[in-house]
């Protein structure tokens, strides 16, 4: 097994940030290579989709669970066959000066972990950073619109 991490600080309220990792059905439009959609029956089952960029179609389809659910601060889902390879996301978040601290993990685990540790890591790595910058994008071009949207709607 092994994990990579990395930490951001966002300049948007915990309780945004939050709203928008646990929104699953939304990841698309904030993540740059994963969707999740949630089961209406099951609320810890999730489908996971891996996405390459510009490609329509995804590239690996699976089943998912909700593997931590602390509000507001720790988020994870994992996806995998157990004892061969597992991929887990993580978020774990806590209130800044500037708005929120967000730490990210990804850990992977199973047989296939210790066989792509070398080719895996650094790819995990450069995937940390992709998707926090994709988050603080997502998270400021809200803040703009929200802020557009307010003021409009005082003015009529």
């Amino acid at each position: 097994m092994f994990t990579v991490e990395n930490s951001i600080s966002l300049s948007a309220p915990l309780a945004r940030v939050w709203r928008v990792l646990v929104d699953v059905d939304r990841y698309r439009d904030w993540h740059p290579h994963t969707g999740l959609e949630s089961d209406p029956v099951d609320p810890r089952k999730l489908l996971y989709t891996h996405w390459r960029p510009g490609w329509t179609d995804p590239v690996i389809s699976a089943e998912a669970r909700v593997v931590r659910l602390k509000r507001p601060s720790d988020f994870a889902w994992r996806v995998g066959i157990k004892g061969l390879l597992q991929i887990e996301e993580g978020f774990h978040l806590e209130k800044s000066p500037e708005g929120t601290q967000l730490k990210h993990r990804l850990s992977c685990s199973g047989f296939g972990s210790w066989l792509g540790f070398l080719v895996m890591r650094p790819f995990l790595r450069r995937q940390l950073a992709r998707t926090e910058s994709s988050l603080e994008r997502y998270l400021r071009r809200g803040t703009v619109i929200s802020r557009y949207a307010h003021r409009s709607s005082r003015h009529h």
